[in-house]
């Protein structure tokens, strides 16, 4: 396996490697121009990319989203607010970023942290205290899967691998991958999908290896290889996404059995939050068109299912959700299976995506909701 280097020796190599002159990134993009590749994300600005420029400005970040986490965790609102719209944090940070992809999971995170839904419901509805935790929890480290993907995207072969390493939690500093990274999410994930053994607690090693393999190619002026290569990283920080919203799906749908308001909430904030960072691939994907309105639709709050004022989270869900919720799990699925080709950024192969996704335990085990929990 690929080691990353210690973290003054990371800094060493990022000074030395940002110096490249500007003729060398046009050839680079000249030569990347005439290789068939896959399209990659919508480019950030120059000024994003500036933005997250160093290791420090990355730890920083994942900081953040560990604090804000944390905090989400406890509700303690008041306390998320002030990390995530501290001067330089995640909030300002992706503002800089394309608006229908880091800048629209960040909103989604500051509406929840306001006591809101998504742009696309009702201002009152998702507003129990279980929903806000988990959209704010989940969405703070698509946020960073967000930054990453963009700078992955923007920046091409100059690209610093160290602050995407970090971004993503696969930087060997500070020991194990923090939970609020999009590593401990895809091991979290890949470890409830049968088809994924073998990527159970290898996020860090899968991630390291795509890297060093763009390291290697851009030493070697091969803009192929380092295309190619980055390309494969993209599509698999894509399964885990797709993973969680499908498990989150199947623990909400009535077919699983009785749920407690507060699960069905929490869960349903999860599905959503998890899938967020790819809507905007999946609402641009010409094989899935209206694909992201089924989604976003089937895991809305709506009257029939949001929680009722004055019941516990603990008590069992009484209402009838057979007209917002009944079948979510195959609606969901369906949708997205619709974009498996271009989620697929590497291969554009749907069905070899739809292996490496695999298939949620739960669904053998009676999709019943005990026993899944963060």
């Amino acid at each position: 396996r690929n080691q990353q280097q210690p973290i003054d020796k990371m800094m060493t190599m990022m000074a030395s490697s940002s110096c490249s002159s500007s003729f060398f990134f046009v050839l680079l993009l000249i030569a990347a121009a005439t290789t068939t590749t896959t399209t990659l994300l919508p480019t950030s600005s120059l000024t994003a990319a500036q933005s997250i420029n160093n290791l420090t400005a990355a730890l920083d970040l994942v900081s953040d989203a560990c604090a804000i986490d944390v905090a989400a965790k406890e509700r303690n609102f008041d306390n998320v607010k002030n990390i995530f719209e501290r001067q330089g944090g995640l909030k300002q940070t992706a503002s800089a970023f394309p608006a229908d992809s880091a800048a629209a999971t960040a909103g989604a995170v500051a509406r929840a942290i306001d006591g809101h839904g998504p742009t696309y419901m009702k201002p009152t509805l998702c507003s129990s205290m279980p929903y806000r935790s988990e959209m704010i929890r989940k969405g703070v480290s698509g946020i960073l899967l967000n930054l990453a993907t963009d700078l992955l995207a923007s920046e091409g072969d100059d690209v610093d691998t160290d602050v995407i390493a970090m971004l993503l939690g696969s930087a060997a500093v500070g020991g194990e991958p923090k939970s609020c990274t999009p590593v401990a999410k895809m091991d979290r994930r890949a470890s409830e999908f049968g088809a994924s053994e073998q990527h159970i607690g290898h996020g860090r090693d899968h991630i390291n290896e795509q890297l060093a393999a763009m390291r290697e190619a851009v030493r070697n002026n091969d803009a192929a290889s380092a295309s190619n290569a980055r390309n494969a990283l993209l599509e698999e920080l894509n399964i885990a996404p797709v993973q969680g919203a499908l498990k989150y799906a199947a623990l909400i749908d009535p077919s699983a059995g009785s749920i407690t308001y507060g699960e069905l909430d929490k869960e349903r904030a999860e599905a959503i939050a998890y899938i967020y960072p790819v809507m905007n691939q999946i609402g641009k994907c010409q094989a899935a068109l209206g694909s992201a309105r089924v989604i976003e639709e089937a895991l809305s709050c709506s009257p029939e299912n949001v929680m009722p004022v004055g019941v516990n989270e603990e008590d069992i869900v009484t209402t009838s959700r057979s007209v917002t919720d009944d079948g979510i799990y195959s609606r969901v699925l369906n949708a997205i299976e619709k974009a498996y080709s271009c989620l697929a950024v590497m291969s554009g192969d749907a069905a070899e995506f739809k292996e490496h996704v695999g298939i949620y335990r739960g669904e053998r085990a009676g999709l019943t909701p005990e026993g899944f929990q963060d």
